[in-house]
């Protein structure tokens, strides 16, 4: 049963929505008069609720729930679109944005690095994309499945090479899906920026730091000089692309 919270408006889903690039998304789909249903993973609650908390204030009438999930189980994955429809009567937009980026030379990389690298970033891209389509069938209205990749996964490169061939693969699955899922008026679509000043960045500066013995923030400060603009990224340049 749909609850009394309005339908007339359209719908997004956005995962890692706790904070960076997923945050100011959803702040920005809000923006454009969409409804919002917020996830992430449990540990990161408290920040999703002042994501929340965020957007109510903007004064949009924007409604906005959020969910508990973790984007590499399928259960939780299909119990996110359910509660979403259940909570706000439909998707329209599915943003699979949730991922992770250890920074690991490759001699030393573990399969069960490699193995979480994947279960998040592809086996959470494909589970989303999954549940959300089956959803957007149902409504026979078409949908927006919009899929966090990365010029990493364009070009690989060092210390990198478990998050570099898992948007290698994200790649992959969002043009399987563009391929199949045209023919409901669904389109499938990737975003893939260089370096956005996030804090999953931030780990990975960190950790390029202490793989090349450099100073913190040497990296991060060597990538915006390598940028035409001058500078690195924003979330909200990421957000802009997406609305």
């Amino acid at each position: 049963m749909v609850s009394s919270i309005s339908s007339a408006k359209k719908v997004a889903i956005i995962t890692g929505a706790a904070q960076g690039i997923g945050k100011a998304i959803a702040i920005r789909l809000s923006e454009d008069g969409y409804n919002i249903s917020l996830a992430d993973l449990p540990s990161s609650s408290k920040l999703l609720e002042e994501v929340k908390a965020e957007i109510v204030s903007k004064g949009h009438g924007t409604d906005v729930i959020t969910v508990q999930v973790d984007v590499s189980n399928e259960k939780e994955v299909y119990d996110l679109v359910d509660k979403t429809v259940q909570q706000l009567g439909r998707v329209d937009v599915m943003v699979a944005n949730a991922g992770i980026a250890p920074v690991t030379p490759f001699l030393e990389l573990s399969v069960n690095t490699l193995d979480k690298v994947y279960q998040v970033n592809v086996r959470g891209v494909f589970l989303c994309y999954q549940a959300a389509a089956k959803q957007m069938i149902k409504q026979g209205e078409g949908g927006r499945l919009i899929g966090a990749c990365s010029m990493s996964g364009l070009r690989t490169g060092a210390n990198m090479s478990a998050y570099c061939s898992s948007k290698f693969a994200v790649r992959a699955i969002n043009q399987g899906a563009a391929v199949e899922l045209g023919k409901y008026g669904i389109t499938a679509n990737v975003y893939c920026p260089t370096v956005v000043e996030t804090e999953m960045w931030n780990k990975i500066d960190d950790g390029m730091s202490k793989v090349k013995g450099t100073q913190k923030g040497k990296y991060t400060e060597i990538r915006a000089n390598l940028n035409p603009l001058g500078r690195n990224a924003t979330p909200e340049d990421i957000a802009a692309m997406v609305s």
